[in-house]
């Protein structure tokens, strides 16, 4: 396969034993409420890295939303964005490798979740763009949830009563915001209406005791999207340790050779791992990585 343009690829880390490298979510893994990298898990991901393991990171955020959180960490690079829908250059947030939804797919999509007087999210991104923005539709209220993420990582979004045709291709991700019981009715309505033209999630937001419906391409997942990124960076999936703590990371725990869910989990997502380690707010990065380290 050529290589595309603006695609960055790294020669394949020297490692010893089994493992190659160590994918980690962010949310509720990696960070927690307040949003920051503990110092523990930070020492942690450097001892790996020179021990010569790989690191990176598996993330539901866009590149944009992720980079002032993970600047600390000094990774260089591809990692896996947006569920696994994008691959983006850790330092510069540039779309690497995107996965859009099927625009007529996009439209059936509009209709449905806006027949429910929803307001629609979508990410949007583009071959030339720098990065992906946000459009949202008109058709209903914008939900608190959403409010308090834009706000929180300074996100601007377009509103628009009928999104650009031109960019119904270039969707990435389109989701809802909303509230039990009727949202998981409306996951039941979508998962009968659309069935295998499409990969979605229902994740609960634990702050606004709501559901965030979010809708991928049918080929999307955060494992497949980690094995992109180690045919980018020339390393088997087989040698790869991933972490997580939430519904979706279940594909790329239950694919790992080896995976860890945090403590903080629920037990459904534990019993997807092969190991369970501490919480988040105890280390569980830091705790998962020693095992690691232990048994090169």
């Amino acid at each position: 396969m050529a290589k595309r343009k603006g695609q960055s690829t790294l020669p394949p880390k020297r490692h010893h034993g089994r493992w190659c490298m160590i994918v980690c979510d962010l949310d509720g893994t990696l960070i927690g409420p307040d949003h920051k990298i503990s110092s523990q898990d930070r020492r942690a991901i450097q001892m790996a890295r020179d021990a010569g393991l790989g690191v990176s990171i598996c993330t539901g955020r866009s590149a944009h939303e992720s980079l002032p959180v993970i600047e600390s960490l000094g990774l260089c690079g591809p990692a896996v964005f947006v569920t696994g829908a994008t691959i983006s250059d850790v330092q510069t947030g540039r779309t690497l490798r995107r996965h859009s939804l099927p625009s007529r797919l996009v439209t059936d999509l509009i209709e449905f979740f806006g027949g429910f007087g929803h307001a629609v999210l979508l990410l949007v991104d583009e071959e030339n763009s720098p990065g992906p923005r946000y459009v949202i539709t008109s058709h209903g209220p914008v939900h608190a949830a959403t409010t308090e993420w834009f706000l929180r990582n300074k996100l601007h979004c377009v509103v628009k009563e009928n999104p650009d045709p031109r960019m119904l291709g270039h969707v990435v991700r389109l989701s809802i915001v909303a509230d039990p019981p009727r949202s998981l009715q409306i996951a039941q309505m979508l998962r009968r209406r659309f069935d295998s033209r499409l990969t979605f999630l229902c994740l609960k937001a634990h702050l606004f005791d709501c559901h965030v419906i979010e809708v991928f391409h049918p080929r999307v997942n955060k494992w497949t999207g980690i094995q992109e990124l180690c045919r980018m960076r020339r390393i088997d999936s087989n040698a790869v340790v991933t972490i997580g703590d939430d519904i979706n990371d279940v594909a790329m725990l239950q694919n790992a050779a080896l995976s860890f869910a945090m403590g903080n989990a629920i037990h459904t997502i534990q019993q997807c791992a092969k190991r369970v380690t501490r919480s988040q707010s105890d280390g569980g990065v830091a705790a998962a990585i020693d095992q690691v380290l232990a048994e090169l």
